[in-house]
């Protein structure tokens, strides 16, 4: 392998990560996965988030 193909190696997995702290974070927090409210959500028993019914 070249030296650039590790840079973007490693590009891609500073990404992931970053997203998977990101989401993390967010679940942490309570937020849903979408970024919107559950309300009237045909998911909304899927997501994880905590609604009001909880």
């Amino acid at each position: 392998m070249k030296p650039i193909d590790y840079i973007i190696i490693g590009g891609i997995a500073i990404a992931v990560a970053g997203i998977v702290i990101y989401l993390i974070r967010q679940k942490k927090k309570g937020k849903t996965g979408c970024g919107c409210g559950c309300n009237g959500c045909p998911h909304a028993d899927k997501c994880g988030a905590k609604t009001d019914n909880e």
